[in-house]
């Protein structure tokens, strides 16, 4: 059986109130994730390489080996053609149905990708339980007032692009550069969304994810949250918390990469 988290109660920062660990530094992440890990799927988010979150997370847990499977965007992308991702999502969704996961880790875009698959998944009846921890992500409620970068990644060069990541902490994975095209068109469809929908109504959701409500997945869910992330509002992530009911929380700034 996957393990549980085991949080203690306190207060936590935003509303609404729930779960809470105290942690004081993003480091202290690493430790608690390897109490309870055996075996974790990292999805991550753009343009994160693999071997950031590899050197980060580490492989290994009291001496022993933690089988470890990280997918990256530039995997996600590499082996499907579309640019929406309810539909390369669906690539992630098989990653998890192979992999069997006790623990999943994700991370910006990877967010959106993770829920989207184990959302079709819960509907399908699978019986797989891992333990979530989301980081900074989002799934609806941002606003491009507040959060303009869809919308200059339209023009802006890979090159400035991928400085202004480093200047944020934030590392690059080059390979990235050959699906620019794809990556603007995620990006486009993120824009349609918000100005044909409007992400602030539950209709926005429901048509995203094709379900009649928002669910509660049945595993283990758990946020570390950073307050202060130049590209996602605080405002979409806690409305990320607030429709999947989300109580375990952590908040700390690391801007928006952890590692």
């Amino acid at each position: 059986m996957p393990p549980s988290f085991r949080p203690m109660l306190q207060d936590a920062p935003p509303k609404p109130k729930g779960l809470f660990y105290p942690l004081h530094s993003i480091d202290q992440f690493c430790v608690l994730i390897h109490i309870y890990d055996v075996k974790r799927l990292v999805v991550t988010g753009l343009p994160c390489p693999p071997d950031a979150w590899e050197n980060w997370l580490g492989k290994h847990k009291a001496g022993k080996k933690i089988d470890q499977r990280i997918v990256s965007l530039f995997e996600v992308l590499d082996n499907t053609n579309s640019s929406d991702l309810r539909e390369i999502s669906k690539y992630v969704e098989s990653q998890i149905e192979a992999f069997e996961p006790h623990s999943i880790v994700c991370h910006g875009f990877g967010v959106s990708m993770t829920l989207l698959s184990l959302m079709r998944l819960q509907r399908s009846g699978s019986f797989l339980n891992p333990s979530i921890t989301i980081f900074n992500g989002a799934l609806r409620g941002v606003s491009l007032f507040r959060a303009n970068h869809p919308l200059r990644i339209q023009w802006l060069p890979y090159k400035r692009a991928a400085a202004e990541v480093l200047g944020h902490g934030g590392q690059v994975d080059l390979r990235l550069r050959a699906h620019m095209g794809r990556i603007r068109a995620m990006y486009r469809y993120i824009v349609m969304f918000n100005l044909v929908e409007g992400v602030a109504s539950r209709l926005q959701l429901e048509r995203m994810v094709g379900v009649s409500s928002t669910p509660a997945l049945r595993m283990p869910m758990q946020m570390i949250v950073s307050p202060n992330d130049p590209y996602i509002p605080y405002d979409a992530i806690q409305q990320l918390r607030m429709d999947f009911r989300i109580k375990t929380y952590h908040e700390i700034p690391y801007g928006h990469f952890p590692y």
